[in-house]
């Protein structure tokens, strides 16, 4: 008997002796199981560092080009020395510069940021003077909001901030738990200081005077010490501004003040954005959580204040939505994953109870779940890993596979009782039968997640590590048990003489097979071959079509116009949306709007009958024609979720030239629609173009004029107020209303020589100009994208017809295309779970080389994993189900799964060899071995039934589980009903094959002249 055979048998053994003790440390960790699942943090995601960095340069009213070459060049060149680079996105547009950096999954990210920081610091000298402020982020998955809600009003909230902040936000940061609150759609008031012209011209000062004459009033620094014997003084030099009086009454020089030249006022900031819901102006709050802190504890602590604001008469007329509760979704999740689990359990149940036809026995197997379930739980809490969707979903996926170890073990331990042996001698002797094959079976079914751990790492591999624990722990808690309390509670509750089915059938039908290797063996060969036909005619999807409740409207405008515009766009959408809301299935709808962009959120009824594919195809042939932008469905965020083609190459004229020929040849693709360029074509700039001859003869420079247009456009900050009230920002402007028409800009003053004024038509030429809206660039090359969706068609079919059609057309030199958004990601996600079912496959067949001793008879029992991959694409096909990555998962999780079977057979073969003549050990072996397979097979697929027909979704509105459960039902169907026969062929062709392998290598051996001795 091997090592792992006699500690079980030893491990059983004591069950036997110390039943009292055995069962008082099983009820302490079922105990234990509960306890941990109340106080386990219960989290949307696992804490995931996204090996990513942001960062954002805030450059207001400038020109793309502007912000390309002073702003995003310099960072980019600073930024492109930092290492483990994977790619670099940057955009530079009117409102300043955002530059993304993502880095491979392996990287330190925290080290990687304050790098980062390092080298924009060390640029910080090259950026224009006027950027205030640059902005690195690096995001987690902590970072993200517990709850997003939205705030709406018959009334104007663009004016609430104040009673926002006061009635609301500030309760909620209050909120045991809450780390965070931020208010954004009304912004608070600043202090806007416009000065005169006139006044100014009549005082003899400068705008740029007053501008650093307000700097240097408004100052707060330390001092340093002054001490004696008894105490030492921190000295600080104060001239904070400390209400709008102290602002006004600011000295310019001895005689003049600021009031004198200047208006000032409380004000809040011009409008860059808007939010709509329900057709009413909107706020948006959202709220963050502590690390530590409980997810649900903290979103209901934040719902209750959220009611009680309902009824707050400050608030009257205000009306509470909640956009996004990350609790509600894991409930959700939770709830699903729960329901299909009882079903499963149920099912399960009912399979074992028709196969052990003994009640108590039954309850034995069952009792595995909910104890190794609890045993988990217990572990996750002391290895400190959150319940969350991920962990969730590893505990659902091994619920249908905790049974299987103790079917095994039971099993076995009544064979032992039909030969004759008593209650203890049955049960140890039964353990240590099916010791290897269940350390066997269990390792490899765990060891298939190991290449997530340590090959290469993408978002998909790094999650599914966190599932992968869920399950390992899960399954190593029911192998404990079914050494331990299982043979404890069978010695107990089994009946005294157990009755073992001869399987006189199944022993006929495998004779019959070995009796005849070539003709099965070539049967095999052409079953494995029908591969290719589900194959060829599989599509290739990740069938992710965003929030399961929610469709997007994207409005893109060609260029950037005033904010009222773009809302009028917004308004105009909503008369359709709202006109046909009932038809629709809409609850309501959320709407955002920017200048050059907006997007409408359509909240769907849960009930509407109408399937998504007929409300996209109602809507894009009822919504309004719009004027002013283009319309089309899309994704929340847009970007990777888009079917895209990347265009790269110097220039983006030529680039924006390219797109407007591609443009029209994709929409004539079948089942492309909404194909669109990112590009603004009617973007306008006024370019101000000094005379150098007039400016020379002023004394003036360019330089003199650009910082006179930017004070009058940008306005200029002035640090801020402090008072009781907190900080306030002030602002100062000279001629703000310029930026409202363009023959005011002309007459803008920007000097005076010799006492007259000297306005900026007089010393510049002011052109109207196409602008670029927004430059992009892709690891330092200049880029442009086409964006696409699809309509009936998939993204394999959209790849092969993009290809064909690029693969017709010749780009002029050093333009290059490619194909990016989903594309993209499904390319990494696939080649990535490729090579982790490859490396799962050696490691497969290293561990049972290992456990049997053999590099040659684990070949037998890879077969299964061959046809179990026939089964999952024939399963696949006759579904529908497209191939995609929650598809791969379940191929990944099968693998480990279907050796299982084979590792069980070839187990008891090696125990009965010897015995017999090979083929009837075989047999026997065989047929000993059946029922267990059966009901291990049995309780897994219909453990994952309801997963399969249901729309559980992952974190409640993530991609769907059922291709994961139809691939896994699938392939272990299939594989079970081949291996059941191919198994032992394959292990007696090989023992042949041996055999004569040992018998030439003797004969040549021989006539060397070597003799063993």
């Amino acid at each position: 008997m091997t090592e792992q055979a006699n500690l079980a048998s030893r491990m059983a053994a004591v069950a036997l002796r110390r039943p009292v003790t055995i069962l008082m440390l099983s009820l302490s960790l079922l105990v234990m199981g509960l306890v941990s699942s109340r106080v386990l943090p219960l989290e949307m995601w696992p804490g995931i560092e996204i090996p990513q960095i942001d960062i954002n340069v805030p450059y207001a009213n400038a020109t793309p080009a502007e912000v390309e070459d002073a702003i995003t060049r310099p960072i980019e060149e600073a930024l492109a020395t930092l290492s483990g680079i994977k790619e670099m996105r940057s955009r530079s547009a009117s409102d300043g510069a955002h530059i993304t950096l993502q880095f491979d999954w392996s990287s330190n990210i925290n080290a990687k940021s304050i790098e980062a920081r390092e080298k924009l610091d060390s640029i910080r000298h090259l950026l224009p003077d006027d950027v205030e402020r640059v902005f690195v982020y690096q995001f987690s998955t902590a970072d993200m909001p517990v709850l997003t809600l939205r705030l709406s009003s018959q009334g104007d909230l663009s004016h609430a901030y104040d009673v926002l902040e006061r009635e609301l936000k500030r309760p909620l940061e209050r909120i045991a738990g809450v780390s965070r609150v931020t208010l954004y759609g009304v912004e608070k008031p600043e202090v806007q200081v416009a000065l005169d012209p006139a006044r100014l011209r009549a005082m003899g000062l400068a705008p740029r005077q007053v501008v650093e004459m307000l700097t240097k009033a408004n100052f707060q620094v330390a001092g340093g010490y002054i001490q004696n014997e008894q105490r030492r003084y921190l000295i600080q030099p104060q001239g904070n501004w400390a209400d709008m009086a102290a602002i006004e009454n600011t000295y310019l020089s001895p005689s003049i003040q600021l009031k004198d030249v200047a208006t000032v006022i409380l004000a809040k900031p011009e409008l860059r954005e808007g939010r709509h819901f329900d057709r009413t102006y909107a706020v948006g709050l959202d709220v963050f959580k502590e690390s530590s802190a409980n997810l649900v504890a903290v979103a209901e602590a934040v719902m209750a204040v959220v009611h009680e604001a309902e009824s707050n008469p400050a608030l009257d007329g205000i009306r509470l939505f909640v956009m996004e509760d990350q609790a509600q979704s894991v409930k959700d999740s939770l709830s699903g994953l729960t329901q299909a689990g009882l079903v499963g359990a149920a099912l399960s149940a009912l399979v074992l109870l028709l196969f052990l036809r003994n009640l108590s026995m039954t309850a034995v197997v069952v009792l595995s779940v909910p104890f190794s379930l609890c045993l988990t739980l217990a572990a996750m809490y002391f290895l400190d890993i959150s319940l969350n969707i991920l962990s969730l979903m590893g505990l659902m996926l091994a619920v249908g596979m905790l049974v299987d170890n103790a079917v095994v073990v039971v099993e076995s331990i009544a064979t032992e009782r039909s030969r004759g042996l008593s209650g203890s001698q049955a049960v140890v002797k039964g353990v240590g039968r099916v010791a290897l094959a269940m350390a066997a079976g269990t390792l490899t079914t765990a060891i298939v997640f190991l290449p997530n751990f340590f090959g290469a790492k993408i978002d998909v591999t790094v999650f599914l590590k966190h599932v992968s624990v869920a399950i390992c722990l899960s399954l190593a808690a029911s192998l404990l048990l079914a050494i331990t309390l299982i043979p404890l509670l069978a010695r107990r509750l089994a009946p005294a003489q157990a009755k073992i089915r001869d399987h006189v059938h199944y022993k006929g039908l495998l004779a019959w097979v070995l009796d005849r290797p070539k003709r099965m063996l070539a049967f095999f060969v052409v079953l494995a071959a029908s591969t290719a036909l589900p194959l060829s005619q599989l599509p290739s999807d990740d069938q992710f079509d965003g929030d399961g409740d929610r469709l997007f409207i994207n409005m893109e405008a060609p260029g950037e116009f005033p904010v009222a515009m773009m809302e009028a766009e917004v308004d105009r959408m909503e008369e359709f949306l709202y006109a046909n809301k009932d038809e629709l299935g809409i609850r309501a709808v959320y709407s955002y709007y920017e200048p050059r962009y907006a997007t409408s959120t359509l909240l769907l009824d849960p009930d509407t009958p109408l399937s998504r594919d007929e409300l996209r195809k109602r809507l894009r042939e009822g919504w309004p024609k719009m004027a002013l932008v283009k319309t089309q469905l899309g994704w929340k965020n847009g970007g990777d979720s888009e079917v895209q083609i990347t265009l790269q190459g110097p220039s983006t004229n030529r680039l924006l030239g390219l797109a407007e020929d591609l443009v029209p040849q994709l929409a004539r693709i079948q089942g492309l629609v909404e194909v669109r360029a990112d590009a603004d074509q009617l973007a306008r700039e006024i370019r101000i173009k000094p005379d150098p001859v007039r400016t020379n003869r002023l004394g003036l420079s360019a330089r003199d004029i650009a910082e006179q247009v930017s004070l009058a456009l940008r306005g200029s900050p002035a640090r801020t107020l402090r008072d009781d009230n907190g900080e306030t920002r002030v602002q100062l402007y000279v001629e703000k209303d310029a930026r409202y028409d363009k023959a005011m800009l002309a007459r803008l003053p920007v000097a005076q020589v010799d006492g007259r004024l000297i306005r900026l038509e007089q010393v510049a030429e002011l052109v109207e100009a196409p602008q670029v809206g927004s430059i992009m660039r892709f690891d330092r090359q200049t880029t442009l994208y086409i964006a696409a969706n699809l309509e009936e068609l998939t993204l394999s079919q959209a790849r092969e017809a993009i290809e064909q059609m690029m693969s017709n057309i010749s780009l002029p030199a050093g333009y290059t295309w490619s194909l990016d958004g989903r594309f993209r990601r499904q390319n990494e996600g696939q080649q990535a779970m490729m090579v982790n079912m490859v490396l799962a496959l050696a490691l497969i067949y290293l561990v049972m080389a290992a456990l049997f001793e053999s590099v040659l008879m684990p070949v037998a029992i890879l077969t299964a994993i061959l046809f179990s991959m026939t089964g999952a694409f024939w399963a696949f096909w006759f579904t529908g189900t497209p191939m995609g990555i929650m598809g791969m998962i379940g191929l990944l999780i099968l693998m480990g799964i279907v050796v299982n079977n084979g590792i069980v057979l070839v187990d008891r073969i090696n125990q009965l060899r010897g015995s017999d003549e090979l083929k009837r050990v075989i047999v026997t072996a065989a047929a000993e071995r059946l029922r267990p397979i059966l009901m291990t097979v049995a309780t897994t697929v219909l453990g994952l039934v309801p997963l399969a027909l249901g729309d559980t979704r992952v974190g409640g509105g993530g991609p769907n589980y059922a291709p994961m459960a139809i691939a896994i039902i699938g392939g272990l169907i299939l594989s079970t009903l081949v291996s059941l026969v191919l198994v032992p062929l394959c292990y007696l062709m090989l023992d042949g094959l041996r055999a004569r392998w040992n018998r030439v290598k003797t004969a040549a051996l021989t006539r060397a002249g070597w003799q063993p001795g």
